[in-house]
This record gives C-alpha cells, structure tokens and sequence, in this order.
C-alpha cells in the first residue's frame, strides 16, 4: 500500500500506527452515516487553492519532495507520476523486480472542487471539509473503520489528530485508536513548513514513538 507521507494526508501515519489502513467500501457508507453527502466533480473549478490546502501549503508551489506536482494555478496535475483524477477506478500493479505491490488511487472532487476521496484496490479514504481545511476523515479497509479528528493552530497548521476506530459491522462501536501531535521546527520564506516532529501514541499498545518529518518545496 503506498501513500503520501504528508501532515494533511494524515491517515497513513496514523493507520500505521494502530495496525492497518484504509478500505474499499463507496463512499455511501460514511455519508449515509455521517450525513456528509456533495456531489462530486473530475474537474475542479476552485475558486479557493484547495488542493494546496489539502497539502497544508501556501504560494504558488510547483512541486514536492513527496511526488506531489501542481500547475500555476494550484491545481494538483501528478502524484508519484500520474494524475489520480484521470483514473476510472483504481488500478494495482506488482513489480517483479522488488517484490511489492503499488496501488494507483482514484481521487474524487466534490462540487467546489475540494478531494474528498481516495480509493484504492483495498481502502477508502473520505474527508471532510469545514471551509478550506479538512476537519475529519473516515477511512475503510478490510471490515474495519477509522475515524480521525484534525485540529488545528491559529495558523492553519494541523497540531493534533485525534482517531478512533471500530468493526465494520453497522453497528460503529467506536474505541481510541491513537493520537498523533507536531510540533513545526522549519518555515521558508513562504510560511510552509519544512521540518516537523510528529509523535505518535498508539492507544492500543500504549507505544509512542517520534519521527522527524522534512519537505523540499519548489516554487513556479
């Protein structure tokens, strides 16, 4: 399973730490039970940089160190090489060479052109947005559900997630799964970040462990 390591994309760090990740159930599930349901667009005509919020960005940013690439207007055009929104459906490859499998996600735009889905072969990931920030996330894989709370500091910058999770089985029974905090150590000139601590507490293992997470941004 590959995924963005980003502070917005913030499932993958945190699904790692409580166990597994994400799911390939449609998104209906959590909108008939978090009554978040919009209607969706390929083509996004933002009148707000959304898809450089999504990343927690600022400027008009060409690229990241991450495989993420933006066109002058900050619209997302590729992801590790291709552009998920061009996708039908997700796609899986195996690469004889190392071994792994990679996932090719389908992103999915609502009516103001914000990403509130990532689909892959085996997870699905649903955010949900308050304005230009993404205040939740609920992530489905494999009989399970998690669900992550973002918070935020009076700069914009995500501080701390906040993820439960439970069986997929109607019933959402939901216990704690993990917290995740940063702490910012670098900015450039644009005010992005470029260097953060991010701790991470597993509340099933009581394990916290700490990694330091940098990011290069080019700039059009």
């Amino acid at each position: 399973m590959k995924k963005q390591i980003t502070i917005i994309s913030i499932a993958a760090l945190m699904l790692s730490a409580c166990g597994s990740a994400n799911q390939n159930n449609n998104a209906t599930k959590a909108n008939d039970n978090g009554k978040d349901s919009v209607p969706t667009v390929s083509t996004p005509t933002q009148t707000e940089p959304y898809d450089l919020a999504f990343y927690n960005l600022k400027g008009n940013v060409k690229k990241m160190n991450n495989g993420v690439e933006f066109d002058k207007t900050g619209i997302i055009t590729k992801v590790d090489g291709y552009n998920p929104f061009e996708l039908e459906e997700p796609q899986r490859s195996y690469n004889e060479a190392t071994g792994e499998m990679t996932d090719l996600e389908k992103w999915t735009r609502d009516g103001k052109g914000r990403i509130i889905s990532q689909r892959a072969w085996e997870y699905e990931q649903i955010y949900v947005w308050e304005g230009s920030q993404i205040i939740r996330d609920t992530t489905y894989c494999e009989g399970q559900v998690w669900l992550t709370n973002y918070e935020y500091d009076n700069n914009g910058n995500p501080i701390k997630n906040t993820t439960v999770m439970c069986e997929d089985n109607d019933k959402y029974e939901f216990e704690p799964c993990g917290i995740i905090e940063y702490t910012y150590k670098d900015f450039d000139s644009h005010n992005n970040w470029t260097k953060c601590i991010v701790k991470k507490t597993d509340q099933v293992t009581n394990e916290v462990s700490e990694d330091e997470v940098t990011r290069t941004i080019e700039y059009w």
